[in-house]
């Protein structure tokens, strides 16, 4: 259709609705992206983070990547969020702040988020950002102050307790050194074995030989044989699940990043399964 021969009334009629259907398409992508999250389907393509996918796979800058991700957390945790945005009162940047915002300072309260939220939605991005830059400063200098007063008073009292006049100093550092002689005290753990059943303990041959072969890197590949690029929080991972009769050989162990660790489990064992592994954890 060409826009240039439309009258006014119906080129008036059609910007509204792709407004409209931008906004919404903005919404269904955090939707989706959420879905994504919880399956762990960033890993299937070969990415350790779900902000690497956003960049790579769908073509986003990392700015916008995590702009859209934080988004997503915020939509997860508050429906208000999710139909501002909708409405297009709340844009994806000042989502974002939001989300940092209440993430630092582990808001939960319903009635804070959604009193964050609707500030959110009467200011600009930068207005927003120094608004609540000096929201932060207040509650980091009334937790300091709360903090400071009941370290002082517990110091007080184990003073009293002690019969001491000790310093602050002299007594962190007595404490300190009675917790060193505990621990020293204590016998060592000599193997795993205290924490984690014997027949699933891999022997330190075991490990060594899969790191080295796996040159301390994932080893997950996608259907185009990209290896995935991780490096850190790599897990050893049973190729025939341990619960389904896997061995502890070299041969059936492989070097897994977190995330395709969690996706392997979620094929092997389902979304149940991992949430209840996840609870057990936390």
């Amino acid at each position: 259709m060409n826009i240039k021969i439309i009258s006014d009334k119906e080129l008036h009629q059609k910007t509204q609705a792709a407004a409209k259907k931008e906004k919404l398409s903005t919404l269904e992508l955090l939707r989706h992206l959420a879905e994504v999250h919880r399956r762990v389907l960033y890993a299937e393509h070969g990415y350790s983070t779900l902000h690497k996918y956003v960049m790579s796979e769908l073509g986003y800058s990392e700015a916008e990547s995590w702009t859209r991700i934080q988004a997503m957390k915020l939509i997860q945790t508050s429906e208000l969020a999710e139909e501002r945005i909708a409405e297009g009162m709340l844009s994806l940047s000042n989502a974002a702040e939001v989300q940092k915002h209440l993430q630092e300072f582990n808001y939960t309260n319903p009635e804070r988020i959604e009193a964050t939220i609707n500030l959110a939605t009467q200011k600009s991005h930068r207005a927003l950002v120094q608004e609540l830059d000096r929201v932060a400063h207040r509650e980091k200098s009334e937790k300091k102050i709360i903090l400071q007063k009941r370290l002082l008073d517990k110091m007080a009292k184990l003073n009293k307790l002690l019969d001491t006049d000790m310093t602050e100093l002299e007594l962190i550092e007595t404490l300190l050194d009675k917790e060193i002689r505990e621990c020293e005290l204590r016998p060592s753990r000599t193997s795993q074995a205290d924490c984690v059943k014997e027949t699933r303990y891999l022997p330190v041959q075991v490990r060594r030989s899969v790191a080295t072969r796996a040159n301390h890197q994932c080893e997950f590949k996608d259907k185009n044989g990209k290896r995935c690029a991780e490096r850190r929080h790599l897990q050893f991972d049973h190729i025939k699940p341990f619960a389904l009769g896997g061995n502890r050989s070299a041969n059936n162990i492989q070097l897994l990043c977190h995330a395709h660790n969690q996706r392997r489990m979620i094929k092997t064992f389902g979304l149940m399964e991992r949430s209840r592994h996840k609870q057990q954890n936390d």
